[in-house]
């Protein structure tokens, strides 16, 4: 199985002349599926939507999305207080925590957005729950996947706050068994398991970059390349320097499942 993650693409604020270059990347690549880590738009406008749902209607695989902070109002109050994903919902999907399953992995998507908040998110009890009866009912024959916007760990240097949720939440889930979580929001690249209190290394974290974005932070535009093999993942960077030189992979990690955590692996 082989997936590609997208994030951040903020049509609204992006770079056209990179839209063929990633389409083309991906066409070259060929994944199975598409995951799309949230933030679609910059303000959530429906002449933005209507930008983004054309992306995804070009797409070269099936694809399966979340919601990021950005895809819900942020000056239209009423909106944002009353119909927070309504935008979201008509120009991109209805389901905002869609699930994937397949022989070799089971995906499920989360929605931590959240309409009191312009730019965190949340993860609340019922969620965690889920999520953990989902690694539980999966992670013995297939790898588990979770896609949501925000991350669940990040370093001191970041000035965002972590979400609400986050940390209870990757303590439930590393019990419940080994899974990945596919993240957005930071426009930075990150791969490491995350060492949970109690001392267990069951959440494989991969934080992505921004695919089209001209907030850029100091890093390049990128998508990523998951490979899915048994109970291993090979992870690549796929970079863009420039539209003229479009998208190369510019880095790889391999990771295997061992008495039930992740263990970075040498081939």
């Amino acid at each position: 199985m082989r997936l590609a993650l997208l994030s951040d693409l903020h049509f609204g604020r992006a770079s056209p002349e990179l839209v063929p270059p990633l389409l083309a990347a991906l066409e070259r690549a060929a994944p199975d599926h598409i995951v799309i880590a949230g933030d679609f738009v910059q303000r959530a406008r429906a002449s933005q939507y209507d930008m983004a749902r054309s992306f995804v209607d070009r797409l070269p695989a099936p694809w399966l999305a979340v919601p990021g902070n950005h895809d819900i109002p942020l000056f239209n109050l009423l909106a944002r207080l009353a119909w927070p994903r309504r935008a979201y919902r008509r120009w991109i999907a209805d389901d905002t925590e869609p699930m994937l399953v397949t022989a070799s992995c089971a995906i499920l998507g989360l929605d931590t957005t959240h309409r009191w908040s312009r730019q965190g998110g949340r993860v609340d009890p019922a969620q965690i729950e889920r999520v953990a009866g989902f690694i539980r009912e999966h992670a013995a024959d297939r790898v588990v996947l979770i896609a949501a916007h925000h991350p669940f760990h990040q370093g001191a240097e970041i000035a965002k706050k972590l979400m609400r949720g986050a940390p209870r939440a990757l303590e439930a889930w590393a019990e419940a068994g080994p899974h990945v979580i596919l993240t957005g929001h930071l426009h930075r690249w990150l791969v490491e398991p995350f060492v949970s209190r109690k001392n267990r290394s069951a959440t494989l974290q991969v934080h992505c970059g921004t695919g089209l974005s001209t907030r850029l932070r100091g890093e390049p535009n990128e998508f990523a390349l998951i490979e899915i093999h048994d109970h291993a993942v090979e992870i690549r960077r796929m970079v863009a320097e420039s539209a003229e030189t479009g998208f190369d992979a510019a880095g790889r990690w391999c990771f295997v499942i061992e008495a039930g955590d992740w263990a970075l692996s040498e081939d």
